[in-house]
């Protein structure tokens, strides 16, 4: 097998290259473990030889500053609201369910769920079923008459 020696890999990281000869070097990573060696080291040397930038809590301050921001500052903890609180919410639903109760709305509504089953029609499911069953019954009693 042929290994690609380091300048090669470095010039590919560098993405100094054809592409045909790219999509070759990738291809060649895929089976030759002595060259993803050869392609590691590439990396950290071109990685080494790359500006660091200084104080990047300098150029993160001022890229923030430039960022329009709705409602103010969003690195600063908004403070929510009393309507906007969990509790809040909590104590309202709590609330609501006990109004609910004591006027009698859940009880209502089960006497519509119960009424609504009362004078529901069988569904297409049950009318097969029964169609299907009262078939096998047929069947069962002309068996029966036969044997005897």
């Amino acid at each position: 097998m042929i290994h690609i020696a380091l300048d090669e890999w470095k010039m590919y990281v560098r993405d100094e290259m054809e592409e045909d000869k790219r999509i070759e070097y990738e291809e060649h990573l895929y089976s030759c473990e002595h060259c993803m060696g050869h392609y590691l080291e590439a990396v950290d040397a071109v990685q080494r030889d790359l500006p660091s930038i200084e104080g990047p809590s300098l150029y993160t301050d001022e890229v923030m500053e430039r960022i329009p921001f709705e409602g103010g500052d969003a690195r600063k903890p908004s403070r929510k609201d009393w309507y906007e609180k969990k509790v809040f919410h909590y104590v309202l639903a709590t609330a609501m369910t006990l109004i609910l109760m004591a006027t009698g709305i859940f009880g209502e509504l089960l006497k519509v769920t119960s009424e609504f089953e009362k004078n529901s029609q069988p569904s297409f499911t049950e009318n097969i079923l029964n169609k299907t069953t009262a078939l096998l019954d047929d069947v069962e009693k002309v068996e029966e008459q036969e044997a005897e």
